[in-house]
């Protein structure tokens, strides 16, 4: 424990979520922005980069960052090696065929005579799934007995962490996948937007929970001609001709809906946009009772399914949420000695700050997929957590600032207090606004982010402080393909680091795990013998 002063100068780490570094103006919203803030900033004060994709961060080599990647290896202060890397291991090794999860699941299929469903994003985006594990299971299914009829692939489509008309390609895969080994049918298709919503839209959820348990809405013969004719279709509703917004439909020549007794498999591993589908599923009561905020009003409207299904099999690829009932196929180590852990041990006092759409990332995912939210696990001594409201619009080029002028003037009322040490906070703009690649609208956001980073400045300038200007991975510095085609994915993309201290020298080759043991660094306390990362901080 250290002695602490009355007003305390704090290390502010402000994460500009999805804003990286490219050279090349073409596509480029950061370049085009007008951001006078942000330009001083990087020219006037320390500045280097930090690798954010592939090995650096635990993923494959060349594989882009992400969100939930980006914070874990910020706040564990080391290579965390992912949920990807580790079933991609399984895979090559063959124990992904004799694990336990998936066995039990198709064994009770097998014996019972119920139908075995796959869940799945289908794309090779390697955010959220992949379709190689995905293209694994049919092989799998029929490894252990499955009948032809009995193997239902929901596919849901991507549409952002790949090209945004990509899903005929991966629909073709699968459907070859399964001519090869004889077994299985696709039994409906879902744009993401829908089925895997995080925001409590639980009407987009229930249009996908219809189609599989109900038969209920649009209908298809084939699969991929419905996608292209959603495309056709999609932007007389005011949305993009993107496989994220293909509306859920069935597919009527098969009979694949969800009934009571089956099993489920989930090949999502990333789980953020798995929770709501599977609570809805394995608990279906769970989102009946909203909880309450601190106007009185709910969190969000209440729902209950249509049909409850009872006595599902489900197994998660990994963990989702305590709200999901089922089995957890794979588990990665259990991280100790976070940042949020030793800052809360030695007695410094922390907030974590951000909106709905990066609310998780600098609270459960920075805490090494730990929520210390008083539920789950009891709260980190001197942490506290605001969440901000994202605002309710269909896609965030609507309205580019989102929630970021609240989430300002909410630090900047905390900073007052004086208490804090470190603050740990996130603007979502550049990352969610990328993934939509209208181009003005993303510019917009990167120039919102540059205006809240300015009034943050000036707080500091006047009240003292240490600020930490980083982002997660790229998105904002290429929304145009080298096709010339929207870009609505993430990047391997450098991301800045930058300290607004002149006496500092900033070295070189570092990467996202860097940034704990720089923290550390600055307030003067060591690093646990845990974090292999190495302080930014040469002087």
């Amino acid at each position: 424990m250290r002695d602490t002063p009355l007003k305390r100068k704090p290390v502010i780490l402000i994460i500009m979520d999805g804003y990286g570094l490219r050279k090349a103006n073409i596509g480029n919203a950061v370049n085009q922005a007008k951001k006078p803030h942000l330009d001083a900033f990087m020219h006037d004060y320390p500045m280097t980069t930090l690798a954010a994709s592939g090995e650096e961060v635990g993923l494959p080599e060349g594989q882009m960052g992400n969100s939930e990647v980006g914070h874990l290896n910020m706040g564990a202060g080391r290579t965390v090696y992912q949920s990807l890397t580790l079933i991609n291991k399984n895979l090559k090794d063959g124990t992904f065929f004799t694990n336990e999860h998936y066995v039990h699941a198709i064994k009770k299929a097998v014996e019972t005579g119920h139908k075995l469903h796959v869940f799945g994003l289908l794309s090779d985006g390697g955010v959220h799934s992949h379709i190689r594990h995905i293209l694994a299971m049919v092989k799998m299914a029929k490894m252990y007995g499955v009948g032809k009829d009995q193997l239902l692939f929901h596919c849901f489509l991507d549409g952002r962490d790949v090209g945004m008309q990509e899903a005929p390609r991966y629909l073709a895969a699968l459907e070859e996948e399964i001519a090869k080994e004889g077994i299985g049918h696709i039994a409906s298709v879902h744009g993401r937007y829908y089925v895997m919503d995080r925001d409590k839209n639980m009407d987009r959820v229930d249009k996908s929970y219809r189609v599989m348990t109900m038969r209920e809405g649009n209908k298809f013969t084939d699969p991929i001609e419905y996608v292209k004719s959603q495309y056709a279709s999609l932007p007389e509703s005011g949305k993009e001709p993107s496989d994220e917004f293909v509306i859920p439909a069935y597919n009527e020549n098969v009979d694949g809906t969800i009934v009571d007794g089956d099993s489920v498999i989930f090949m999502n591993f990333r789980p953020d946009r798995a929770i709501q589908i599977s609570t809805v599923i394995t608990n279906p009561y769970f989102y009946e009772h909203p909880a309450l905020k601190d106007d009185g009003t709910p969190a969000y409207k209440a729902y209950v399914p249509a049909v409850a299904l009872k006595d599902i099999t489900y197994v998660c690829t990994m963990k989702y949420a305590d709200s999901v009932k089922g089995e957890i196929a794979f588990a990665l180590p259990k991280l100790t000695n976070t940042l949020g852990e030793v800052l809360a041990n030695r007695g410094f006092k922390q907030l974590r700050i951000a909106e709905t759409e990066k609310y998780a990332h600098v609270t459960f995912f920075f805490d090494g997929t730990v929520n210390y939210d008083g539920v789950e696990k009891p709260e980190l001594t001197g942490c506290r957590r605001v969440l901000i409201n994202s605002p309710k619009v269909a896609t965030y080029d609507l309205q580019p600032e989102m929630s970021a002028y609240l989430v300002r003037d909410a630090l900047i009322k905390e900073l007052d207090k004086g208490d804090l040490d470190v603050v740990i906070l996130n603007f979502a703009n550049c990352d969610m606004v990328g993934h939509t690649a209208v181009m003005p609208a993303v510019i917009k956001a990167v120039e919102t982010v540059d205006e809240c980073v300015g009034s943050i400045l000036d707080w500091c300038d006047k009240n003292g402080g240490t600020i930490l200007l980083t982002a997660d991975h790229g998105n904002a510095e290429q929304c145009i393909d080298d096709n010339g085609q929207p870009m609505t994915k993430h990047t391997t993309a450098p991301v800045p680091f930058v300290v607004n201290d002149k006496s500092l020298k900033l070295r070189d080759g570092g990467a996202l795990r860097d940034i704990a043991p720089t923290i550390l660094d600055l307030l003067g306390t060591e690093k646990p013998e845990e974090m292999e990362g190495v302080s930014l901080i040469t002087k």
